[in-house]
This record gives structure tokens, sequence and C-alpha cells, in this order.
């Protein structure tokens, strides 16, 4: 089974890096907070790359 991916939405910084870097995985809410939309977007490479630059620290895995 595939890991899956969450942000912590009371540390997002609303810098939307990672909807930026990988849209298939994450988008922006209606309160400009990032969130996952579809763990299953990218590769966890790619995902642990986001999680690595993300400013915020707020990518993690479940």
């Amino acid at each position: 089974m595939a890991k899956e991916v969450y942000v912590d939405k009371e540390e997002c910084t609303s810098c939307a890096q990672c909807v930026d870097d990988l849209p298939d995985v994450f988008k922006m809410d209606d309160d400009d907070i990032a969130e996952v939309h579809n763990s299953a977007g990218a590769s966890e490479d790619e995902i642990q790359e986001e999680i690595d630059a993300c400013p915020g620290e707020c990518i993690h895995w479940k």
C-alpha cells in the first residue's frame, strides 16, 4: 500500500509552493491553506522532495 501524505493546516504558511510544484497532489482550500486532494498524484520520491522543501514544514506522511 502506498504512503499517504497530509498537510498540518495549523503549520501551513499559505505559500502555495506545494500546489505550484505538485498540483496533482495539493490544492489550496477556501481559506488559502494547502491540502491534499490526491496522495497518488505523484511518486513518493516527488512528494518527499516537496516535504523536504516546504518552508512551513507542514507536509507529513501518515
